[in-house]
């Protein structure tokens, strides 16, 4: 959901680069993220003919990091200063400050950026989690509630059933500004696509299923069992499990 004001409408939040092997997302201006996505686009097409630039497939982490940073900050800026006209731009002293999360995955190897909207290149890659937005303090905290399900090795595709439960819960839980449909993309050795809505609509199930098994253990130990009998295994969507 986008909002502006006191209305509200659907828009499209996350996004695939052309080329590279990476997404991005963004909360704050509209006018912002256009500008910057000009930019993301000339970066994405830079290098050869055939490929994005090297440092990108390598991946050069630095050199990412620095690249992203050193060319979108200034545009950011701009955007900003365009809009105030002629008052002075100071970075978190305004209303329409923007921030970007940008992550890719090559050769094995994930990156996880945020462009914050003043002006910081953090990186977020062992933390494996960043929220932003109106909904973000809450995200962070249905993540937390979430993680007891997760372990070390996290798969890209429990990953999605994890992603979903904390931006429905958050939008359950938020008085404004965030609301449905959930939207995911994903990046892998396969590379950067959104999922359409009947992968999400699947994902929906299995999260659904997670709150059943959930009320059922509850159940059972308030009832003094020590198990459930004929207990379904938790729900995953790895190797067209529960499909």
């Amino acid at each position: 959901m986008s909002s502006d004001a006191f209305t509200a409408m659907t828009a499209q939040k996350v996004r695939t680069f052309g080329r590279t092997p990476a997404i991005w997302t963004a909360s704050g201006s509209v006018f912002v993220m256009e500008e910057v996505t000009n930019t993301l686009e000339t970066i994405d097409t830079s290098g050869s003919p055939t490929a994005p630039l090297a440092s990108f497939t390598t991946p050069d982490l630095k050199a990412i990091r620095e690249k992203l940073h050193s060319s979108i900050n200034p545009v950011m800026g701009k955007a900003y200063q365009k809009a105030l006209g002629s008052v002075p731009f100071q970075p978190g002293a305004i209303p329409f400050q923007t921030d970007f999360l940008l992550l890719g995955y090559t050769n094995g190897t994930p990156w996880f950026l945020e462009l914050a909207g003043d002006g910081q290149a953090n990186w977020h890659t062992a933390q494996k989690f960043y929220s932003i937005g109106s909904g973000g303090p809450f995200a962070a905290v249905a993540k937390a509630l979430m993680g007891h399900y997760i372990d070390d090795d996290l798969t890209l595709e429990d990953g999605k059933l994890l992603a979903y439960g904390t931006i429905a819960t958050t939008i359950e839980v938020s008085n404004a500004h965030v609301g449905f449909p959930v939207q995911i993309a994903t990046c892998d050795e396969n590379g950067a696509r959104i999922l359409d809505a009947a992968e999400i609509d699947e994902i929906k199930t299995a999260v659904d299923r997670w709150k059943v098994l959930e009320s059922d253990i509850l159940r059972a130990q308030k009832d003094g069992e020590e198990e459930i009998e004929d207990a379904e295994p938790l729900p995953s969507l790895s190797a067209d499990e529960d499909r």
